[in-house]
């Protein structure tokens, strides 16, 4: 298997005049690096590729995923009363047998409340939910820009 961008170990020297191994992602095909941590280095090749995936990602996905956000926020700001009764559920059951819900019981839920052919799922629904707090006023700022 032959990788575009690999992990290349360097020995770098500090200001305490100690070497230290560091990690960079070389392209293999131009010989040129192209993530060293801003000139640090990473401690581990794990780092390494962690960071390079991280910074080579496909952004496009990004605002997908902030718009499906900002529609799974409006239907639970529109959606006030579904929300109470998940509430009261997911207490009763935390109370009663000490488990938290899950996305079979949200989507029996939607289902059993006539909510059906969302732009969303049930799990996208329950992991936003979970996050917290939904109408903080950080969080409002943040969807009006």
């Amino acid at each position: 298997m032959h990788k575009k961008h690999k992990a290349v170990m360097l020995e770098i020297t500090n200001n305490l005049g100690t070497v230290e191994r560091r990690y960079v992602i070389k392209d293999m095909e131009s010989g040129t690096i192209v993530d060293d941590a801003q000139g640090y280095g990473y401690k581990s090749a794990q780092k390494a590729y962690a960071g390079w995936a991280y910074k080579s990602r496909d952004k496009s996905k990004d605002t997908e995923k902030a718009a499906k956000e900002r529609t799974i926020l409006k239907w639970i700001k529109e959606n006030k009363e579904f929300i109470s009764l998940l509430d009261a559920l997911a207490f009763e059951m935390w109370k009663d047998t000490r488990s938290p819900i899950d996305t079979d019981f949200v989507r029996k839920l939607l289902a059993e409340n006539g909510y059906k052919d969302l732009n969303f799922t049930a799990g996208e629904l329950l992991k936003i939910i979970q996050r917290g707090p939904l109408y903080s006023k950080k969080r409002r700022k943040k969807q009006h820009l």
